[in-house]
């Protein structure tokens, strides 16, 4: 199972010295790509340790605490949560509800999804190499998304489930390949939105309620794996936008989100090397297949269906689906 990989070379007890390599004077800086209360094992306080104990013992007495379960996946919740055991019990309960629920441990297997590819050309979204942190970067070109013509070949409800799929994925096989690279573990993502070109009209009523469902999934249950948004040339208009869904997310998420409109490469270029970031952003990466196909990055390196017992051991067929 894939699982092995993710135990092979993502050892969450090892400790991370630093992983913004930001001390105090970087986060004085404008453009710090963390927060000051992300902690991370071998970072925290003694305060912290104890409640890290605290809150795993409180959970394996009340039969919840899942199997193998890192001190690094703990800390999601009790970062989420302020360090409140009370309140990141609840959401640590809830999680696990909404993954039996949805099916989210088998989801890999089980949730085919053969309009990947075509849905892939009308809303371009992918994963492209590394941030100079060693997070994987996620991308989205929303300004070339094309609604009508996905909700032709798919459904609002099966892009949620294919949304899960990919956390699942990315949990599972990109942050672990992440990790080996980078020598430390790698529990977090760069994600950049670039907005040009979006048409304010497509965020229509079930877009907006799309938006919300997704946004939910990934505070609620999936916590604390944002480590950097940018959203980029953004109009002028898009301030409306942003009034809407800014309260859909917690502060600490808020925090961690800059909106740009077109000056915005030597933002990005702070984070991520310039041979690593698409050239239509700014960089100098233009990929043989386009950078949004080619799903370079660490990854690559591990062959994903290896870990799982199927007729078709193709990686590049399986994420076809």
């Amino acid at each position: 199972m894939l699982s092995k990989l993710r135990d092979a070379h993502f050892i969450p007890s090892r400790p991370v010295l630093d992983l913004c390599h930001c001390g105090a004077s970087h986060r004085e800086g404008a453009s710090s790509c963390c927060e000051d209360g992300d902690v991370f094992p071998g970072k925290l306080s003694p305060s912290q340790e104890d409640t890290l104990q605290s809150f795993r013992e409180f959970l394996q007495d009340q039969g919840l605490l899942r199997k193998n379960v890192a001190d690094a996946d703990l800390l999601r919740f009790l970062r989420a949560r302020s360090f409140d055991i009370a309140k990141a019990k609840c959401m640590y309960e809830a999680m696990l509800e909404w993954r039996k629920d949805v099916g989210a441990d088998n989801i890999i297997e089980t949730f085919q999804f053969p309009e990947r590819r075509r849905v892939k050309e009308l809303y371009p979204h992918f994963h492209h190499k590394t941030d100079k942190l060693g997070r994987p970067i996620y991308i989205e070109r929303l300004g070339h998304m094309q609604l009508d013509e996905i909700l032709k070949v798919t459904t609002m409800d099966r892009m949620l489930m294919y949304h899960i799929k990919e956390w699942e994925i990315l949990i599972d096989w990109k942050f672990p390949a992440c990790s080996k690279k980078a020598g430390h573990p790698i529990m977090q993502s760069l994600t950049i939105l670039d907005l040009k070109g979006m048409a304010l009209k497509t965020l229509n009523k079930p877009v907006r309620s799309f938006i919300q469902k997704i946004t939910r999934v990934d505070q609620d249950y999936y916590p604390e794996h944002l480590g950097k948004m940018f959203i980029v040339n953004a109009p002028a208009s898009f301030k409306a936008v942003w009034t809407m869904i800014k309260p859909w997310l917690d502060k600490r998420t808020q925090r961690k989100i800059e909106v740009h409109g077109s000056n915005f490469a030597s933002k990005l270029l702070e984070l991520v090397d310039a041979e690593n970031l698409p050239e239509f952003l700014g960089g100098a990466c233009h990929c043989m297949e386009g950078c949004e196909n080619s799903d370079a990055g660490p990854w690559k390196d591990v062959p994903f269906m290896q870990h799982y017992d199927m007729s078709n051991p193709k990686q590049e067929d399986y994420l076809s689906q």
